[in-house]
């Protein structure tokens, strides 16, 4: 069984939003994956059924700022982290966010 976990920063006057749903399927976790995606969650976690993280998506958002003040983006995607690397600080706390 597979444990898929979104969280979603509503920004400062709304609380943050987690799902939580369970895939016991290849199907399903490319269901549950895809309609995170859609959504535009701003974290996606992949855990197995002990528990433990098998993978951290973030929503990378690239953009910049036009003459007339207006925010323009110009990419948007999403970027796995692993624990390893230099990102080993952002992918704890993204964690401790995913985190019932």
């Amino acid at each position: 069984m597979i444990t898929i976990r979104t969280y979603k920063d509503n920004g400062p006057y709304f609380d943050a939003t987690k799902g939580c749903y369970q895939a016991s399927c290849l199907k399903d976790v490319l269901f549950h994956t895809r309609l995170a995606m859609e959504d535009r969650e701003d974290v996606i976690g992949l855990f197995d059924a002990d528990g433990a993280c098998k993978g951290i998506w973030q929503l990378i958002i690239e953009g910049h700022v036009d003459s007339a003040g207006d925010s323009i983006v110009d990419h948007e995607a999403y970027e796995r982290l692993k624990p390893s690397t230099k990102s080993q600080w952002t992918w704890q706390y993204l964690l401790n966010q995913l985190q019932p």
